[in-house]
């Protein structure tokens, strides 16, 4: 299964090149070292021979004995070194070491060279000899005799066995090390990749505008790519809102038109005809009004505001409409409550919320905000009548009007909802402790659109 992680997949790549790269070094000092060892052992064999060479004497009676060597070992039964001398015809000289077993070499036809093999000795033991042929006497009365001297092999598979042992502790060592240390240099190499992705995430949520900032060579062009995408994307954004700008602003003169021949059509006592114009022009006022908010709503460039000034200069401009009843304002808006909409957008956001709030409370509005379940909000409630739930959904969809006698199109919450979502914040419905209408505007509180705006 192929990973959808770049670190990933370069740590597994690290961990199987390392694997391999210690594997095979570890396998060649293996054998280098047991090689190495092997000719130290051939060597000190070497020095053995010579002394046995040495120490050989011919006996009155023509027999050959060898003369004590300097190391113990060679007296002692199966000390693991053993020497050996034969000649045809006769039985072999042996050390005390040997026990009376002898030592399989064959011997090499060529007096004074060298020949060295593994052999297994008569009690099964493995050996590494080395022996040579000497030549003893004149032409007449010349003796052949094959010398060879032994040790255990044992030691040096034991002695390989110990470095290998405490070899492959090593280079387990090294492995972890090493894989650690690759998963920083991944973690290091990559940190400009991550960089680049914060801001897109900035970008995307509005913090941003285009990906700025020191960026290496190797990502630079892709740096660059992106930029021009956001220009050429803010450039057909800009076109298209236009557009549709001029498109529903060059609609509004027809439909009063229209209007105006449906006013004549009632005075000539046609009414039938006259309100079914007046309903169709209505439908399309609320399409053309709604997207015309849709357009002025901007996308978010890290132009986020402060919600408590733009809360008090709306609730001021608000509580000067007129009323029949007097009406208390309460406000408890965190003062360092930010909000991810700039401050255009988000004063007409309260505006709208607001002005419904005025007009449908008896005598209470209050407005709250700040952070609770991981989340910023603003929250608007009346004490009025209140809006049943299974109206909610018409209402932010439709924007109807619950009451065709209150003053509005019944728009306000729809285009509140509209602008909410291109910022991507919640705009739900409620029912308020205070027994009206709650609206509340919630985001996220770690937006970066946030931090831009501080």
């Amino acid at each position: 299964m192929k990973s959808s992680s770049l670190s990933l997949r370069l740590i597994l790549l690290a961990c199987v090149s390392i694997f391999l790269a210690l594997g095979a070094t570890g396998l060649f000092l293996n054998k280098t070292f047991y090689n190495y060892f092997e000719e130290r052992i051939y060597t000190e064999l070497d020095q053995y021979l010579k002394q046995v060479t040495a120490r050989i004497v011919i006996n009155p009676d023509n027999s050959i004995s060898v003369q004590p060597l300097p190391d113990p070992r060679f007296a002692l039964p199966f000390s693991g070194l053993y020497w050996q001398v034969t000649e045809a015809g006769q039985d072999p000289v042996l050390s005390r070491s040997l026990w009376g077993k002898t030592i399989d070499l064959p011997p090499n036809p060529v007096p004074g060279e060298e020949v060295r093999g593994s052999v297994t000795a008569d009690n099964g033991v493995p050996l590494l000899a080395l022996g040579w042929t000497i030549l003893l006497g004149d032409e007449d009365n010349r003796r052949v005799l094959s010398l060879t001297v032994a040790v255990d092999k044992s030691e040096v598979v034991k002695a390989a066995a110990g470095f290998r042992l405490a070899f492959l502790q090593w280079l387990s060592l090294m492995f972890l090390a090493l894989i650690i240390a690759s998963w920083f240099q991944v973690r290091l190499g990559l940190a400009p990749l991550e960089a680049i992705r914060k801001k897109v995430e900035q970008v995307r949520s509005g913090a941003r505008d285009r990906l700025e900032g020191r960026f290496p060579k190797e990502v630079r062009p892709l740096v660059l790519e992106v930029n021009e995408l956001l220009d050429l994307h803010q450039k057909s954004l800009t076109s298209a809102r236009a557009r549709a700008s001029d498109l529903a602003h060059g609609l509004k003169t027809p439909l009063a038109v229209m209007l105006a021949l449906a006013r004549d059509l009632r005075a000539k006592g046609d009414e039938a005809t006259a309100k079914d114009i007046e309903d169709q022009v209505e439908s399309m006022r609320h399409y053309i009004e709604r997207e015309l908010a849709r357009v002025r709503t901007k996308t978010p460039a890290g132009h986020g505001a402060k919600a408590a000034p733009v809360v008090a200069k709306m609730v001021s401009a608000i509580e000067r409409f007129p009323r029949e009843t007097p009406l208390e304002w309460q406000v408890d808006v965190s003062d360092t409550l930010v909000t991810p909409f700039d401050e255009h957008d988000l004063s007409e956001m309260l505006g709208n919320t607001l002005d419904n709030a005025r007009k449908w409370a008896k005598s209470l509005v209050r407005i709250t905000g700040g952070h609770s379940n991981g989340s910023d909000f603003l929250r608007i409630e009346d004490d009025g009548p209140g809006v049943s739930e299974d109206l909610f959904e018409a209402i932010l969809e439709r924007g109807e009007k619950l009451d065709p006698s209150v003053q509005g199109q019944g728009l306000g919450l729809a285009i509140c909802a509209d602008m909410a979502a291109a910022y991507g914040a919640e705009f739900t419905l409620g029912r308020a402790e205070t027994g009206g209408l709650m609206v509340e505007i919630r985001w996220n509180g770690e937006n970066p659109a946030n931090e831009a705006a501080e």
